[in-house]
Parts: C-alpha cells; sequence; structure tokens
C-alpha cells in the first residue's frame, strides 16, 4: 500500500509576475521572503496585496513567489463572492477562464484582466514518485482521507514536476466542506496505484 500523502490547506494568496510586482511595489523592489512552502524552491513573502472585485470590499492576500510569467490569484468560492468577482474552479496556471480584479499595493494599483481562480485540489508529485504510483501529469485522481470519518476528495489534479514534494493541496473552503483540520493523511485509491 502507497505511503500516506500529508494533506495540506492553502490560504488564498497571489502570484505576481515581474511587471507587476514592480507596479505594485515601486520599481527595484525585491520583497523580503518570510518563509519558505513545503515544495521546493517556493516561498511566501512578507508584502501583502489588496484584492477587489465589482463591489466595495477589498480582502489582503499573501505574496508567494518565486515571480510567474503572468500574476494569478487564488481564492475561495466565498472569498470571490464576497469580492463579486466571477472566478472558474480551474487547475493552478489555466486562466483561459479567469477573473479580472484590481490589485492595490503600497506603491500603485493594477487592473488584472483574467487572473483569479478558484483553486482546484491537486497533487504535487516528483517524477519519481509519479512513476512509483503510476500518475501522469494532468489526470484526475480520488484520495480517500485517513481517520475516524471515512471521506474521499474525487477530481483531484495530478502534478509532477521533478522539484515537487508529495502533498495534497486544498483551498480552506473545501476543506470545510470535507471537516479538515490539524495533521492530515490521504491516500490514492486502490484503483489508481
Amino acid at each position: 500500500m502507497a505511503r500516506p500523502i500529508p494533506v495540506e490547506i492553502i490560504p488564498s494568496h497571489i502570484h505576481l509576475s515581474e511587471s507587476d510586482h514592480s507596479e505594485l511595489f515601486g520599481a527595484g523592489h525585491a520583497g523580503t521572503i518570510a518563509n519558505a512552502l513545503s515544495q521546493h524552491g517556493q516561498y511566501a513573502y512578507a508584502e501583502t496585496v489588496e484584492v477587489f472585485g465589482k463591489l466595495k470590499r477589498g480582502l489582503e492576500l499573501r505574496v508567494l513567489g518565486p515571480h510567474r510569467r503572468t500574476s494569478q490569484v487564488e481564492l475561495t468560492p466565498t472569498e470571490a463572492l464576497l469580492l463579486g468577482i466571477a472566478a472558474p474552479i480551474a487547475r493552478s496556471g489555466d486562466l483561459s477562464q479567469a477573473g479580472n480584479c484590481r490589485l492595490k499595493g503600497p506603491g500603485g494599483e493594477v487592473k488584472a484582466q483574467a487572473v483569479v481562480i478558484i483553486p482546484k485540489p491537486h497533487l504535487h508529485v516528483s517524477d519519481a514518485e509519479a512513476k512509483a504510483l503510476r500518475l501522469e501529469n494532468g489526470e484526475e485522481v480520488a484520495l480517500d482521507i485517513i481517520g475516524d470519518n471515512q471521506r474521499t476528495l474525487e477530481g483531484v489534479i495530478v502534478r509532477v514536476h521533478p522539484s515537487y514534494r508529495l502533498r495534497l493541496h486544498v483551498h480552506p473552503d473545501l476543506a470545510r466542506q470535507y471537516w479538515l483540520s490539524g495533521v492530515l493523511h490521504a491516500r490514492l485509491r486502490e484503483m489508481n496505484v
């Protein structure tokens, strides 16, 4: 049987392009790394950005690094509704139907087009782990949450990269829906291994 997979509840956040970072924080601002994340080479900045939709409310989000080619805002369904943003449930990086927003930082503002999504639950897997588990990048799998209360998470997107560590990532709304909290682990359903 495959080893248990750590489950991480990932708070809403934003990835910025270099140009948007400069607009929001000022040219030459490098950002202050606050802490490393569980995935190799990924980190959280100390800096935050405010996100606005059609409604007057704003939401402060932590900026994650490193920079991306295109900015991406990841919200929960509740937050998207609160801000008045039409955001699709999509795999990270798929901005084809993404929603629009306004970003505000200490150095300026950006009207960001097609950047807001609600991330599908996804499983980070290294190349070696993917081979051992017989998983393919982009496929959808089901995972059973280990514990007294049997819960199965369907439609989890597999993301394979040499630098990835085996982790299941879910957003906070999904965690509440499935009563996920604290230190949790999951297992791939037997049909997937």
